[in-house]
């Protein structure tokens, strides 16, 4: 019966949950709404989607991959400028983060800004070596610059990275 009436406090009046109890809800709502968020992308809802997104970040605003979300579905969207803004953002918050780096190239390689494209692409690897997906579009960015030399360099290396990436890519082109 007590634990009932403390519980009921807890959920009446803000004031009265510990701190370490806030941050465990907080976190679990935050992992909700970005499950949430890329479900709603997968079924194409994107403007459902970036409401997920925007929550999180009202939530923690230092949370980088909520940035990073949003901005991949901006790109999706054709809203190309919010995207890098978003990107600009979460890699503000985590320059370490290798795939926010390789969607920011993305993001540069559909604006057909490609010395940007390759620049993230390195940036990705150099966090990353192994990142196969960035040697082959650093390699296609390369290719489209006339430097078909050292783009195979890079499609080299990402084939030995992930000898199933070419056959992958043919399957969603």
């Amino acid at each position: 019966m007590m634990f009932k009436t403390i519980k009921n406090l807890f959920r009446s009046n803000d004031n009265f949950i510990p701190k370490e109890h806030k941050k465990i809800e907080q976190k679990s709502i935050l992992e909700e709404l970005i499950k949430q968020g890329e479900k709603e992308a997968n079924r194409h809802n994107f403007n459902d989607a970036l409401k997920c997104f925007e929550k999180a970040i009202e939530i923690d605003p230092k949370y980088d991959f909520s940035y990073g979300d949003k901005a991949l579905i901006l790109d999706k969207m054709g809203r190309f400028d919010e995207s890098l803004e978003m990107y600009s953002k979460a890699l503000e918050l985590n320059p370490k983060n290798s795939i926010t780096w390789y969607n920011n190239g993305l993001t540069y390689l559909n604006l057909q800004k490609i010395g940007e494209a390759i620049r993230c692409f390195d940036n990705a690897i150099s966090i990353d070596e192994g990142y196969a997906k960035a040697w082959y579009n650093k390699g296609r960015c390369l290719d489209l610059q006339g430097d078909s030399e050292k783009a195979q360099v890079c499609l080299n290396k990402a084939r030995k990275l992930d000898p199933l990436l070419f056959i992958k890519v043919k399957k969603y082109s």
